[in-house]
């Protein structure tokens, strides 16, 4: 099934980073990164720990100068401009409110940094609070509140000097789950509803596939793969963007036969048979979502022996003995409980249903 496509942003360019490149102490975090965001899209930059997301987000706020290549914001290039210079906003992972103010003098600081007198303030910061719901915490010290009330303080921040950009920096990492789904949700609107054009930085892809309409999946300075979630999901660019987006069975093997547009493949489970053409001897790892592997015979049938059975309420998921490398995945719907460690179980796909690369993709 073919994703939906993607929202229309308009100007494709509103955000254009072309060519950059940045090295610290001679070692490079990125060369030649090209990214391109559209007016009003939400997007996330995913991936691992030192893969360059944070990089990339503080030479776009101007917090981190690159060596190389340039920045342009709405035809205007800021590559040189200082960061408080680009009414570009930034919501840290710390938050990094002021303990010794109250809500109000927090949100206000913004306004005031730019020159606005105190008594200006006060309706910009009335309707600030109104949107992150948090009109009746105006006079309460920022340390007498809850996590998710700091965030929606350091959003309302961000969002009263009205900026052209919007920046989050891991924004609901120090949230317990169930908050930080329900201002996943909560943001997302708030955002839509202003059409305002923000970047997320952060290493779970739950959370990127929820709040964006565009992912950039990084890996080692570079952009393996920038589409919509459900591209990411159905068709990953490679290997890594596989794993790193959603679960999946992963086989390593060696093309045995090919034939036009179909490949047998030796894999340590037996035979299995995936789409594409390739030179037999080549190493590939075959992937396939879990969902789309169901407990019976296919095309593609492999006799598993249960290593786990996993209920995690509305679906169970078979983790089947696999040798290093690999991964063998099925789920099930519903709390099932007639599968245990030990169990053989078949597990069967569909040939097209195989996602296959050469192996280092």
């Amino acid at each position: 099934m073919a994703p939906p496509a993607p929202r229309d942003m308009g100007d494709s360019k509103y955000l254009d980073v072309n060519a950059v490149g940045k090295a610290f102490k001679g070692t490079s975090v990125m060369s030649g990164m090209d990214f391109r965001v559209g007016r009003g899209e939400l997007v996330s930059l995913l991936g691992p720990s030192g893969c360059g997301k944070t990089t990339l987000l503080r030479i776009i706020a101007g917090l981190t100068t690159a060596d190389s290549g340039e920045v342009l914001l709405d035809g205007r290039a800021i590559t040189s401009a200082p960061a408080h210079k680009r009414n570009i906003s930034v919501v840290f992972q710390s938050y990094a409110l002021f303990p010794h103010l109250t809500v109000a003098e927090n949100v206000a600081f913004g306004l005031r940094a730019r020159g606005h007198a105190k008594t200006d303030c006060g309706p910009k910061v009335a309707e600030a609070l109104a949107l992150v719901r948090m009109s009746d915490f105006a006079e309460r010290k920022v340390a007498a509140l809850s996590g998710g009330q700091q965030q929606r303080v350091a959003v309302a921040r961000a969002l009263i000097v009205d900026p052209v950009l919007l920046l989050l920096d891991e924004p609901f990492s120090a949230l317990d789950r169930k908050l930080r789904e329900t201002m996943q949700v909560e943001l997302k609107t708030l955002l839509r509803d202003r059409n305002m054009t923000a970047i997320f930085v952060t290493h779970d892809q739950d959370e990127a596939m929820g709040v964006s309409d565009r992912i950039a999946v990084m890996n080692a300075g570079q952009i393996e793969q920038f589409a919509t979630p459900s591209e990411l999901y159905a068709r990953p660019a490679s290997a890594f963007v596989m794993d790193f987006v959603g679960l999946s069975t992963r086989l390593n093997g060696e093309v045995i036969e090919s034939t036009e547009n179909r490949s047998t493949i030796r894999s340590a489970y037996g035979t299995v048979h995936a789409p594409g053409t390739f030179v037999p001897g080549t190493k590939v790892t075959i992937g396939v979502r879990p969902e789309l592997v169901k407990t019976r015979a296919a095309e593609n049938t492999l006799r598993v022996t249960l290593a786990d059975a996993m209920v995690l309420g509305s679906k169970t998921q078979l983790h089947g003995r696999a040798e290093a490398g690999d991964r063998l995945l099925c789920e099930v719907p519903g709390m099932n409980s007639d599968y245990a460690p030990g169990d053989t179980v078949t597990f069967g796909w569909d040939v097209a249903d195989s996602l296959v690369y050469e192996t280092g993709t």
